[in-house]
């Protein structure tokens, strides 16, 4: 399993508690794309391979590949992780995360703080390509609260013979408001392209359209996309159709209802307690409900329900019956908030 930067690959992004091996085989099963990036192993000084994170590494969604993602700033502990994934065969993408805005992560001086620190970045990619033969990747923003060291990072980026980046065009600052300023990305391919590193978009890619316009504004080698695969998980089936002149399928809230129970039936697989189950489909349903019904009724009645049975209900209510054809919009609509806060 290869990922082909000359095809414009999809990806989809590493979501903390949402990107685990069960959501993998859900997206798979209704149009996966063409490589997938785990959640983040946190790397510690006593830290070991996370069980159901590495479940998700070795779950060979659709045949596809999986990048394994680290977060740390121990060299030393970086190299003993690399040393236990080294054990399995089949893992042969690895990340680094340098973008994570949570501030109870960057705050142990990891993830999106990093970008503060260009000379620790140096090291850490100097003691990642030294341990590991396999793919090496770079998931970025373009800076903690500006972009002054933006340049700087791509240049140690180049020197370390990183593979490819995926940038997330805002800050760390910024979280996820406002806009993503691909202007960034387009400066990140015009930099890295003299030595051919493939840039992989990331930042409000919400639908084909807006994935070709950034394609073509950008000329990157591909997209990166996660709230929007969480709202619509025929998103990457749908790039591959826009950008092929074929026809887009466009989902109808009858299918949002398989959807749904796909999630449930995984989120219990994975032995999820019952009684956090409501909880655990509400994180869900925050990003597939803005696409549902302009006036944003789904969403006040789902965020309103008070067990997975009165959740069903809703959902029955408002997907299926005289309501069942109706589309599932392509884009979210106006007004209406997910309450982001998810690693994308």
């Amino acid at each position: 399993m290869k990922i082909d930067f000359a095809q414009k690959p999809t990806a989809l992004a590493p979501m903390q508690d949402i990107t685990d091996a069960h959501f993998f085989a859900t997206i798979a099963q209704l149009g996966a794309p063409d490589y997938f990036v785990s959640e983040f192993f946190r790397v510690t000084d006593s830290s070991r391979l996370e069980k159901h994170i590495l479940d998700a590494v070795l779950s060979n969604p659709a045949s596809k590949p999986v990048c394994a993602q680290l977060i740390g700033h121990s060299e030393r502990d970086i190299v003993r992780t690399i040393s236990y994934l080294k054990e399995y065969e089949s893992i042969k993408y690895l990340d680094l995360n340098l973008g994570c805005p949570a501030p109870k992560v960057y705050r142990k001086n990891v993830g999106g703080a990093l970008l503060k620190d260009v000379r620790k970045i140096t090291s850490i990619l100097e003691t990642m390509r030294a341990n590991w033969d396999g793919f090496l990747s770079v998931k970025m923003r373009i800076g903690f609260a500006d972009d002054k060291n933006f340049l700087e990072i791509l240049k140690v980026i180049k020197g370390n013979k990183v593979d490819f980046v995926t940038l997330h065009a805002r800050t760390v600052a910024q979280l996820y408001r406002p806009s993503a300023d691909h202007s960034y990305t387009k400066k990140a391919v015009e930099f890295l392209g003299e030595n051919k590193i493939p840039v992989i978009a990331n930042g409000d890619i919400t639908s084909a359209q807006k994935a070709k316009e950034i394609l073509d504004y950008t000329g990157c080698s591909g997209v990166m996309i996660g709230r929007s695969a969480v709202r619509n998980p025929w998103i990457f089936r749908q790039i591959k159709e826009f950008l092929a002149g074929e026809k887009v399928f466009t989902p109808k809230l009858k299918d949002v209802r398989e959807y749904i129970y796909l999630l449930e039936k995984n989120a219990l697989s994975a032995n999820c307690n019952p009684k956090k189950l409501d909880g655990r489909m509400k994180k869900f349903l925050n990003f597939i409900a803005i696409s549902v019904d302009k006036e944003g009724d789904f969403l006040k009645e789902m965020r309103l329900a008070k067990d997975s049975k009165e959740l069903n209900q809703i959902c029955d209510k408002h997907l299926l019956g005289k309501n069942s054809e109706n589309l599932f919009a392509y884009e979210p609509y106006d007004g209406l908030c997910s309450r982001p806060n998810h690693e994308l």
